[in-house]
C-alpha cells in the first residue's frame, strides 16, 4: 500500500478556559507551530501548516497531524522540529519558488 503524499501538517493550538485540563497550547504548541512554519519556509517544503482548534487529543497533545492521510504525532517536543522537519522533506519533497528559475516565454 502506497503512502498519500500529506499536503497539510496541522497543529493544535487550543488553549482550554480550565487551567486544570490539559490543552496543546499549556504545552507549547505554538511555538512548535512557529518553528515548523519557518524550518518549512526556510527548506522550502511543499507542505502547507495549518493551526488548528482540538483534534480530541488534549491529554496526549501537543497534537500534530499530517492530511490527508491522518498520521498524528503526540507530544512532540520542541527539539524534535529538525526530525519533523527531515520527514516532511522525505515526505512531500520541496517547491521550486525561485523567481529566477522561472520560464520566461517572452524576451526582453
Amino acid at each position: 500500500m502506497t503512502e498519500t503524499k500529506p499536503t497539510t501538517i496541522m497543529v493544535c493550538i487550543n488553549r482550554r478556559f480550565r487551567t486544570d485540563e490539559p490543552s496543546c497550547a499549556q504545552r507549547g504548541s505554538e511555538r512548535l507551530a512557529e518553528l515548523l512554519e519557518q524550518g518549512i519556509q526556510e527548506r522550502r517544503i511543499d507542505i502547507t501548516l495549518e493551526r488548528s482548534i482540538c483534534m480530541g487529543h488534549c491529554r496526549t497533545g501537543p497534537t500534530v497531524r499530517l492530511a490527508p492521510g491522518g498520521r498524528f504525532f503526540h507530544g512532540p517536543p520542541v527539539d524534535t522540529v529538525p526530525e519533523l522537519l527531515d520527514e516532511l522533506e522525505s515526505l512531500c519533497g520541496t517547491r521550486d519558488d525561485d523567481p529566477s528559475s522561472a520560464l520566461h516565454l517572452l524576451g526582453s
